[in-house]
């Protein structure tokens, strides 16, 4: 299935399609065309473009919504943006971009029940400045997937819950300032890597990425879920205290089977 729907969006610029190609599956998502190129990609899986300009900080809620507004029958809310020098051209672009990819690798490396094309369909306002050449996109989608699960410590950014080890704790008070103090101050051994992602308003991969560090470095662990009363009592931890492998937490299985990407 993911074979096909790589297919179908590297032979979209021949049939030059727009609209909508809606992806079924866990966290699935959208692909929106115009006239064969991709100008965004929405997942529930990762922070669109809108999220990462609000949680960020690097535009105000009253700001969007008073630009919202002017675009709600006008025109393009990114070309309102930019026209009101809220951002920059040039990053609004990186960001849509940067969201584009990260629902393109949350679609990856989610399950996918199947897709389906609704042509000449526009239901998106934060869009891509400039459209974004399919081909390209999964390649770099492909690469990002490969050099995830290529980790030491390969995990499920939705599935894996992540806890901080007694040598997390401990380095939070010698931890500088930054991603990675703000990602660390954020487990809490219920949040996944999408859900901290959604909170400070980053790149799903930038978090990923942060993420595999600190689960090889040690200061980091994936969480077993708490037992129903109608399951069974997980075994004890292993002596010594070492973090146990949990059964699917690396999401390995679940990656779009894509053709690994030179270069890695």
């Amino acid at each position: 299935m993911g074979l096909e729907l790589a297919k179908t969006l590297t032979e979209a610029p021949l049939d030059r399609i727009s609209g909508r190609l809606l992806v079924a599956g866990d966290p699935g998502g959208s692909f929106h065309l115009r006239g064969g190129a991709i100008v965004e990609v929405a997942s529930p899986g990762a922070p669109g473009a809108e999220t990462l300009l609000l949680r960020s900080g690097r535009l105000s809620e009253d700001d969007w919504a008073s630009a919202a507004r002017r675009c709600a029958t006008e025109r393009h809310i990114g070309a309102e943006l930019v026209a009101r020098e809220l951002v920059g051209a040039a990053e609004l672009q990186l960001i849509c971009v940067a969201a584009a990819l990260d629902g393109a690798l949350a679609v990856g490396m989610g399950r996918i029940d199947g897709f389906s094309l609704e042509r000449d369909t526009y239901d998106s306002r934060l869009t891509a400045l400039q459209a974004i050449e399919p081909d390209w996109l999964v390649m770099e989608a492909k690469r990002r997937i490969q050099a995830l699960v290529s980790r030491r410590r390969p995990f499920s950014p939705f599935r894996t819950r992540l806890g901080r080890t007694d040598a997390g704790s401990t380095s939070l008070d010698t931890t500088a300032a930054g991603e990675r103090r703000e990602i660390l101050l954020r487990i809490n051994g219920r949040r996944s890597t999408r859900d901290i992602a959604f909170l400070l308003g980053r790149s799903l991969y930038a978090v990923a990425v942060e993420v595999s560090r600190l689960l090889a470095e040690g200061l980091v662990e994936a969480v077993a879920p708490a037992p129903s009363m109608d399951s069974p009592v997980r075994p004890a931890a292993p002596a010594g205290g070492l973090p146990r492998r949990l059964p699917g937490a690396s999401g390995i299985n679940d990656v779009l089977p894509l053709r690994p990407a030179a270069g890695l």
